[in-house]
């Protein structure tokens, strides 16, 4: 079910791409980033969910079989991704061999390389994508609660400033699928963690309007941040939500297309 967020920036609902993958798109990035591939994968009918879980006791048999059809259907030739840690450790990414890369653990991953395309899997914290169009430098990010208190929505933005030249008053954002703040109940740690005023136990937590004012201290320019419609935990999501019990995880990518 679409929900908005309380932030004052755009809300996008992701359109659906119907082909050989699930994928959710920011569609007025695509008309606007021509050269650019982003999108989320949706989780399909229960019978056969698209499930890019490679990591803990639930993996699926058919995880590898899913991922290569990632890297055929969006035609890049190399797929980078790490087992995350709710950390703020961001990858750069240049020109490889083809093929998937499992990068050390991390949340984060930057490239200008043509032709790599980054993946983080999600299932309720927030996908960041961030997008440069000046240099086509792209970052995406894995942010929950714990990585956005490690700071790794700001480490994110210096990586691109500092090793690609970005301008972080340029650069495009976008907050992906994630649980909306009326299915995000959380104990007062987390609130402080956050730096955020504490109420007495337990309280619900907006985690994008939370990135968001971060995003702005950073130099973000608010014209250019938007929010997904979507939350991943709502009745009728079409994406797996780890609150809601679902073992599965989906991914999202973006890179500069080869």
């Amino acid at each position: 079910m679409p929900t908005r967020s309380s932030v004052a920036v755009d809300t996008v609902l992701e359109e659906l791409i119907v082909g050989d993958i699930p994928l959710f798109i920011h569609p007025g990035w695509a008309d606007r980033f021509p050269w650019l591939l982003q999108g989320t994968t949706g989780a399909l009918p229960p019978e056969e969910p698209f499930d890019l879980a490679l990591f803990g006791d639930h993996a699926s048999s058919g995880v590898i079989e899913r991922w290569d059809r990632i890297a055929d259907a969006s035609g890049f030739l190399r797929v980078v991704h790490s087992r995350q840690l709710h950390g703020c450790h961001v990858h750069v990414h240049g020109e490889g061999p083809p093929g998937f890369e499992l990068a050390p653990p991390g949340d984060g991953h930057a490239t200008r390389a043509p032709g790599v395309l980054l993946a983080v899997t999600v299932a309720d914290c927030v996908p960041v994508f961030v997008v440069d169009p000046s240099r086509r430098a792209v970052a995406l990010l894995h942010v929950g609660w714990r990585g956005a208190a490690a700071g790794v929505l700001e480490r994110g933005l210096e990586v691109l400033r500092d090793q690609m030249a970005s301008r972080i008053d340029e650069v495009h954002m976008h907050l992906g699928p994630a649980i909306c703040e009326s299915c995000y109940e959380v104990g007062a740690e987390v609130f402080e963690a956050l730096d955020l005023p504490t109420p007495g136990e337990r309280d619900d937590l907006d985690l994008r309007s939370v990135l968001v004012a971060r995003a702005r201290t950073a130099g973000v320019e608010r014209d250019r941040i938007s929010v997904s419609g979507h939350c991943t935990r709502c009745a009728g999501s079409p994406f797996f939500s780890h609150r809601r019990g679902d073992p599965q995880r989906q991914a999202a990518f973006l890179g500069v297309r080869p």
